[in-house]
């Protein structure tokens, strides 16, 4: 036994070495930033490479190259050309994602704006990128893989309608001292803020960083997120998608009304939006909206909305925690089609199960005399169970505690504060 458990430990202790020698071997201290058409209906996706571009930063986890966490509706993958190894991947959700749950996307075809920052491989490394969707019992299954010509990957000035672009002012809202691979970047964009705003804008900002640690556990992992934000203007003032909205030509086309929700804040530019951080370290993007008129988003691995308002301090931590630790919604209601998903399978997301292979779960979080299901009464208020009702729908989802920041705005459990944990560790490793 001590034999095992030795090898055991020399086996850990080699394990970073080689994640580091592998970031060595393909990769420079760049990021490569691939923007693509996302296409189809349901049943049928289409991604087609519209530009690559090269950007001065990867700020992500230089060890953790290969995403483990088995989230997203889709994954993104890099090999190595000669060897077919796989030496980069990373699951991410999608507007086009949800709008597949819709009835139109049965009846037609929907294109969609995308993006994925991979670190950039080195001039002698030939890559491969793979794009790969949940089939019916939701396992990735490859649909296309591509050769990545070099010639195609351009520096950023190549695109920029200016001769010489200039750098974003940036804000330092939180500053960890922490190394770029070692800490995760959260990235703050004022979205509806016009130059006469300013001060408006300056005191969102400040409220949008404070309210990010109101609530644990990104209270304890303050010292492991850098926010920054970046100082830019719109020509008009508010957020359009409002049936009393005067903006004409919605900020970076950040509109309330998605997909026939009044409340949900999101946009399809989303390479416009990526064109505001390309010069900025970034592993999470937070648009900080200038309405008082309740609302919010978050899609998993692209960027969280939210409304300055009332509530703003619970639906900012709600929604980033969709966007950034991929937790799903625990609330049984729901105002659009959009996001309803199928009780026959086992949801990607943490903290939601069917129970059809709850073995991934949160079983070892439960007490062995906790009823799985778990009957909604005061007796079990403050365990984690298997509590029915969940992503919008009432019967078959199941929920690991009565109340939670993914159901009803109120502290997270203790399965949502794992998560988010696990996440924040894995980008500074």
């Amino acid at each position: 036994m001590k034999i095992v458990r030795n090898i055991l430990l020399i086996a850990l202790s080699i394990l970073p070495v080689v994640s580091f020698a592998q970031w060595d071997k393909y990769f420079e201290n760049k990021g490569l930033r691939i923007d693509y058409s996302h296409s189809g209906r349901q049943g049928v996706d289409y991604f087609t490479i519209e530009a690559m571009k090269e950007i001065p930063f990867y700020s992500g986890s230089h060890k953790n190259l290969i995403d483990r966490t088995d989230n997203g509706a889709y994954l993104i993958s890099l090999y190595d050309k000669n060897t077919k190894k796989l030496i980069f991947s990373k699951g991410v959700s999608s507007l086009f994602n949800e709008w597949l749950s819709m009835d139109e996307a049965s009846r037609m075809c929907g294109n969609f704006e995308e993006v994925i920052i991979v670190p950039c491989p080195k001039e002698d490394v030939e890559i491969e990128i793979a794009f790969s969707v949940r089939d019916s019992v939701n396992n990735f299954k490859e649909v296309v893989r591509y050769g990545i010509d070099k010639n195609e990957i351009r520096p950023l000035d190549f695109f920029s309608k200016q001769a010489k672009p200039s750098v974003p002012h940036i804000i330092t809202l939180n500053e960890t001292g922490r190394e770029i691979d070692k800490r995760v970047d959260l990235v703050l964009i004022p979205v509806g803020y016009t130059l006469e705003d300013r001060e408006k804008m300056m005191q969102d900002l400040q409220k949008m960083s404070g309210y990010m640690f109101s609530e644990e556990p990104y209270k304890s992992l303050k010292g492991k997120i850098q926010i920054t934000a970046v100082e830019r203007y719109a020509k008009e003032s508010g957020i359009g998608g409002l049936k009393d909205s005067k903006v004409k030509d919605s900020d970076l086309g950040v509109v309330y009304n998605t997909f026939g929700s009044p409340r949900y804040i999101m946009t399809r530019n989303l390479w416009d939006v990526y064109d505001v951080i390309d010069r900025v370290p970034c592993d999470a993007i937070i648009m900080v909206c200038n309405s008082d008129t309740y609302g919010g988003g978050g899609i998993y691995n692209y960027y969280a909305t939210c409304y300055m308002g009332e509530k703003s301090k619970e639906v900012i931590v709600h929604e980033f925690s969709h966007s950034f630790a991929g937790l799903g919604d625990e609330y049984a209601e729901n105002d659009s089609q959009a996001g309803v998903t199928s009780s026959k399978v086992e949801p990607y997301e943490d903290n939601v199960t069917t129970l059809v292979d709850f073995s991934k779960k949160w079983g070892d979080m439960i007490d062995k005399d906790t009823p799985i299901p778990t009957p909604q009464t005061e007796e079990y208020s403050n365990k984690v169970g298997v509590f029915e009702g969940a992503s919008y729908i009432s019967k078959g989802f199941y929920r690991p505690y009565l109340h939670c920041m993914m159901r009803d705005l109120t502290p997270f459990c203790p399965v949502c504060t794992k998560s988010i944990q696990n996440i924040v560790n894995l980008y500074c490793e």
